[in-house]
């Protein structure tokens, strides 16, 4: 999309001054925002279907598509634990299961540390199985053994018990690994994982790059467009189209280039996810700003 905005606003501009179609809009009284409002219009018509596009049907339609190559057609395990989801902390509790059977929704060999101020254990619940209830009732344990301990360390007493109720703070459906890349995710799904990952003290930079790109993204095509207004300023004696198309392209690739640059250094943590995400929106604005001015006063 991005690069089909930046073309087509180039040859519209191109073909209108050829034609001094643009000198005849001048001559009516039009002035140059008012010639340009419908390239800009047009970019952000597509930065919002773009927007539309990748919230509501790149989603399913990538899960699908990873799913029947890699299950149907490669036949890969249906059901594949998420990375990292056998521990999930959150505040003080640390949660860790040795194996979980999708098919009943359990986990076995489930474990709850409550760490102290000083990083030692206050608590201890031990399981050798958990089936989830309800998002609401979390899951049940069973026949779990409690092991208390006092502010030293040192193990107080044990309690066994029947059945114990408790809050993990994961559900069967999260915990099945995404085959979806991060830019095939919705931004609700991103910043999802985002938050679990602040919760379990994972490295989610990957994901918080990842997460502004998408959304700079979207816009690219309304920022690539406004390239095309400067050609509707100049003379047609100087405008050579395929000139303007090869313009139109160096600039496409610049972005691209900086874009993944962008996206090279905030995953390295050199730049900060959201500058890393936006530089190559805000270089190619920049200089598509300074292009018309300079256009305009030629």
């Amino acid at each position: 999309l991005p690069i089909a905005s930046l073309l087509a606003s180039v040859v519209c501009m191109v073909l209108l001054s050829r034609t001094n179609e643009v000198t005849a809009m001048r001559a009516a009284g039009m002035g140059p925002l008012r010639i340009g409002a419908p390239i800009a219009v047009g970019g952000m018509a597509l930065s919002l279907f773009s927007l539309g596009f990748g919230e509501l049907i790149l989603p399913k339609a990538a899960k699908r598509m990873h799913y029947v190559q890699q299950v149907e057609i490669e036949k890969e395990s249906e059901i594949e634990l998420a990375e990292g989801a056998r521990w999930v902390r959150d505040g003080s509790n640390l949660y860790n299961f040795r194996e979980f059977d999708p098919t009943k929704n359990r986990m076995l060999g489930v474990k709850v540390i409550d760490i102290g101020s000083s990083f030692r254990p206050r608590r201890i619940i031990e399981a050798m199985t958990a089936s989830f209830l309800s998002v609401e009732d979390g899951w049940r344990l069973e026949k779990p053994r409690v092991l208390y301990f006092w502010p030293n360390g040192t193990l107080s007493y044990i309690e066994t018990k029947a059945s114990m109720d408790i809050k993990i703070p994961a559900e069967p459906k999260k915990l099945r690994r995404d085959r979806r890349l991060p830019n095939e995710l919705a931004l609700d799904e991103l910043r999802e994982i985002i938050g679990r990952g602040e919760q379990s003290g994972t490295d989610i930079l990957s994901y918080e790059v990842d997460m502004h790109i998408k959304v700079a993204f979207h816009f690219a095509s309304f920022v690539v467009c406004l390239i095309g207004l400067k050609f509707g300023y100049k003379s047609e004696r100087s405008m050579e189209t395929a000139r303007g198309i090869i313009l139109a392209i160096a600039i496409g690739v610049s972005y691209w280039f900086f874009l993944n640059s962008g996206r090279a250094l905030g995953k390295r943590g050199s730049l900060s996810p959201w500058f890393s995400a936006w530089a190559a929106n805000i270089i190619i604005f920049s200089a598509a700003w300074v292009s018309i001015m300079r256009a305009r006063k030629s």
